[in-house]
């Protein structure tokens, strides 16, 4: 069993920019249980210029493009999203995003370290409590990329997608 956080690359040039955001700046998470409290959908206004979009991007808060939602929807059932659509009022043009609300879970090992300021040292993830779950955000706050699967991770990078690191957790 392989899994791998899933972070937005923020080294990509020319990236689009929102007009009342950073989203290389602090971010807000919300979680599959603050699904209530959010809008359905939501617009998002774009500054001028800024040719890529990212398929994921974490700032200011968790967005997946259409693309990256079908595959999380192929593989994790009960999953939640919120519409928001990025406008660009001087191009005139749309596109689709989704804010992506993941269920926060106990996956941690046993064998995770941490140093004595409460970071992380060795980051593990419990095979055992994963169980059949193929997208998740750990419960501990510390931990504020999503974690997906191996199957996961393949499916996005057939889909040639966009701005998305992908690194390797430990799962014992």
């Amino acid at each position: 069993m392989r899994f791998f956080t899933m972070q937005q690359d923020i080294t990509l040039p020319d990236v689009i920019q929102f007009r009342e955001f950073d989203i290389c700046g602090p971010r807000h998470i919300f979680y599959k249980e603050d699904e209530a409290d959010l809008n359905d959908s939501t617009v998002m206004y774009l500054k001028e210029g800024g040719e890529t979009i990212p398929d994921f991007i974490q700032s200011p808060i968790a967005l997946v493009s259409d693309k990256v939602k079908r595959v999380l929807d192929m593989y994790e059932d009960d999953m939640v999203f919120k519409i928001v659509v990025f406008a660009n009022k001087e191009e005139e043009t749309m596109v689709l995003y989704h804010q992506l609300l993941l269920e926060r879970m106990d996956m941690l090992s046993d064998q995770t370290e941490f140093y004595s300021n409460g970071s992380i040292k060795r980051l593990a993830l419990d095979e055992k409590k994963i169980g059949e779950h193929k997208a998740f955000m750990l419960e501990d706050k510390r931990f504020p990329h999503p974690f997906i699967s191996l199957e996961v991770a393949e499916s996005l990078l057939r889909r040639h997608v966009v701005g998305i690191i992908l690194k390797e957790v430990e799962v014992i």
